[in-house]
């Protein structure tokens, strides 16, 4: 019975060229055309397969008459070598960036309503201090925010407080005022402030994966003994807007993405009067302490109070 080595053993004696060569026999299905594509002898790329398979401890090509196609270890292999090699070539950009000058690099991961309210200045001004770190901005709901800093994907998060980032720490960033968004022509867009309850009785347009909101909205017909008649879920506030702009229902969004914009809608904003509609915006982190010295830095320039 052959003996397993160590995964530290396995790393220092697997040989990326190799797995690009099987990729590229199981590509093309044939030793011999790996070999013409690769530009090399046939019996060169044969060593290499059969170096694989003494690390692998199993066959990883079945040979037939018109060429060769993995065997169920081969089809293992070829789905961990795509995700190495692609690994492979994202580490060759980052280094890239390196030699061109970048020192740093912070994954940032918002909710919409950061993002089109207050990430884009930020994100300006801090890149005019450091302009050898890059910004990798990505929006998400809240659960994916809070998801993505536990599993390491993003070192900073931006969002509303809700359960969902319990066990994450907090800096506090921003407060946001939601309101209602109505046609200038509607009933409830003569009034100042309005209680979310009264809109209940219209149509609503909803903000998909928007987590902490649409719970609060929710939550508020619960106690209303009222139905939240959802006509229909968009992706952005912006889709959300066009859609209350036809005339398809009423909808609830910060009050700085409704400033933003503009002159350019015929809508109406109503502010709510619900003590839910003030919300406390965050940053998270699984430890500020530890994170990259650029991520740290950024996380100072958003949040010069803490």
């Amino acid at each position: 019975m052959s003996r397993l080595i160590s995964p530290r053993s396995f790393l220092r004696q697997l040989d990326l060229g190799s797995l690009d060569l099987f990729m590229l026999v199981c590509e093309t299905g044939s030793i011999a055309r790996a070999a013409e594509r690769g530009q090399m002898a046939a019996s060169a790329v044969s060593k290499r397969i059969a170096e694989l398979e003494a690390l692998a401890q199993a066959p990883l090509l079945a040979r037939h008459a018109r060429g060769a196609r993995p065997t169920p270890a081969g089809q293992q292999l070829l789905q961990h070598a795509h995700a190495i090699l692609l690994a492979v070539e994202h580490l060759h950009a980052d280094l890239g960036e390196f030699a061109q000058g970048v020192r740093g690099h912070v994954t940032v991961c918002a909710s919409a309503s950061v993002v089109e309210q207050f990430l884009p200045a930020e994100i300006a001004g801090f890149m005019q201090r450091h302009a050898d770190i890059r910004i990798d901005l990505r929006q998400a709901a809240s659960r994916a925010v809070a998801q993505a800093v536990r599993e390491g994907t993003a070192d900073i998060g931006i969002c509303g407080a809700s359960d969902e980032v319990l066990g994450l720490q907090a800096r506090p960033y921003r407060r946001e005022q939601l309101v209602l968004v109505v046609p200038r022509g509607h009933a409830l867009a003569r009034l100042r402030k309005v209680a979310y309850e009264r809109a209940l009785a219209y149509p609503q347009i909803g903000l998909r994966d928007s987590s902490t909101v649409q719970q609060a909205l929710a939550q508020e017909a619960r106690a209303t003994r009222r139905v939240l008649g959802r006509r229909m879920e968009v992706d952005s506030l912006s889709a959300l807007c066009r859609m209350v702009e036809s005339g398809l229902g009423l909808g609830v969004m910060p009050a700085g993405a409704f400033r933003a914009l503009g002159e350019a809608t015929t809508l109406h904003a109503v502010a709510l009067t619900d003590a839910w509609a003030d919300r406390e915006l965050n940053l998270y982190a699984r430890s500020f302490a530890d994170l990259p010295a650029a991520a740290q830095r950024f996380a100072d320039h958003v949040t010069p109070q803490a």
